[in-house]
């Protein structure tokens, strides 16, 4: 029998995990961090301010089309093409 993982749990130090099964609980996640200030565990990876904001600003200047497929990366994919964009901008 496989233990079923909760899609979102905080461990003892207080860090937060999130497991998101869907796009929109990956963005839900990722903008939970801006909003709190306080990194957490997205996908596997530990996201921080700094990336969660990157990602953030390049995910709401998006059309709905390409929204969908950069919200379907995983967390580690979204920061890396977010600060190429970023880079690419300035």
């Amino acid at each position: 029998m496989t233990a079923k993982l909760e899609p979102t749990r905080t461990r003892q130090q207080g860090t937060r995990v999130t497991l998101p099964t869907t796009s929109e609980e990956r963005v839900a996640a990722i903008r939970r961090i801006v909003a709190e200030g306080q990194y957490a565990k997205v996908d596997g990876i530990m996201v921080d301010l700094f990336s969660a904001s990157a990602i953030l600003a390049v995910y709401d200047q998006l059309s709905q089309e390409n929204r969908a497929r950069y919200s379907a990366l995983v967390a580690r994919k979204m920061a890396l093409v977010a600060f190429k964009l970023i880079k690419a901008q300035s």
